[in-house]
């Protein structure tokens, strides 16, 4: 039988797990005047910027990722996230983000282009990036923004491709923010896909790991990005004739894309050590 502190117990339990599927569920955005649905992975949620802790966390990432990335959507690991708000946890070990590369600090339409053919240009431009340049720009952000370092990064490349998008991975030995250094190493994948012509890249992270890591978040990604392509189909087949070819390269396009995407999956590893960092400054 029930008593009643067991039964208010029951009942703020429920509450706030509804709360938390509510916000494990779709978003719609206009970007560029575009729509775009987005959603986070499965066992994800949003981080809330209406609560103190989560926007301080948001605005780092974004602050991070300008000028070539807008942040999208801050996510965490629902459980790790409900644990985060009731005081239980203070950081994230698995960790995401849905971003969209910029260009004169705005979002560009890809008119003109399918899917496939943005993919198969990404897909060609990923071996003539120089990754050590990349390394030095994230570590150059890190210094500057958060008096932070980076060690260690080596992207992996292309780990997979299907119709619905393209899968990097990259790896991470040791990040630090302010005083806080992450020494056990961390993983990341990166899905970039065309969504109502609109580039859009979901990063997920996990920290305390290695290589066995990888296979989870690259299915989880790969079903994501799957599974947004689908729900925006009538997004695209509604808006997609109002455009005409623009002309852009690209080749161009597809290689700040892919800059992007990998930048961001350094810098989304970064937010957890920040996470570390936030938690010992609260501690002195």
């Amino acid at each position: 039988m029930l008593t009643r502190g067991s039964r208010r117990l029951g009942i703020a339990a429920i509450l706030a797990l509804t709360a938390i599927n509510a916000e494990a569920s779709a978003e719609t955005l206009t970007l560029a005047g575009r729509t775009v649905s987005l959603e986070p992975p499965a066992g994800y949620c949003a981080l809330d910027p209406a609560r103190p802790n989560e926007a301080e966390l948001i605005a780092f990432n974004e602050k991070m990722q300008q000028p070539r990335n807008h942040v999208l959507m801050q996510l965490a690991d629902c459980d790790e996230l409900a644990d985060f708000r009731t005081g239980k946890r203070n950081n994230f070990i698995r960790y995401g983000q849905y971003f969209t590369p910029m260009s004169d600090g705005t979002v560009k339409v890809l008119a003109g282009y399918t899917r496939a053919s943005f993919l198969a240009e990404g897909a060609k431009e990923l071996p003539k990036l120089d990754s050590a340049a990349l390394v030095d720009e994230v570590a150059a952000k890190l210094r500057e923004g958060a008096s932070g370092a980076v060690a260690g990064a080596k992207f992996l490349g292309v780990l997979s491709e299907d119709d619905a998008g393209l899968y990097l991975g990259i790896a991470v030995g040791n990040i630090s923010v302010g005083n806080q250094t992450v020494s056990a190493g961390a993983m990341g994948i990166v899905g970039l896909t065309l969504v109502n012509q609109i580039s859009v890249s979901l990063g997920l992270y996990r920290a305390n790991v290695g290589p066995e890591a990888v296979p989870d978040m690259l299915m989880r990604v790969r079903q994501t990005l799957g599974s947004i392509v689908r729900v925006n189909a009538d997004n695209e087949a509604r808006e997609s004739p109002r455009y005409l070819w623009h002309g852009f390269d690209l080749e161009a396009i597809a290689r700040q894309a892919l800059i992007g995407g990998l930048i961001g999956a350094a810098i989304g590893l970064a937010g957890w050590a920040w996470t570390r960092f936030r938690k010992n400054r609260a501690g002195t």
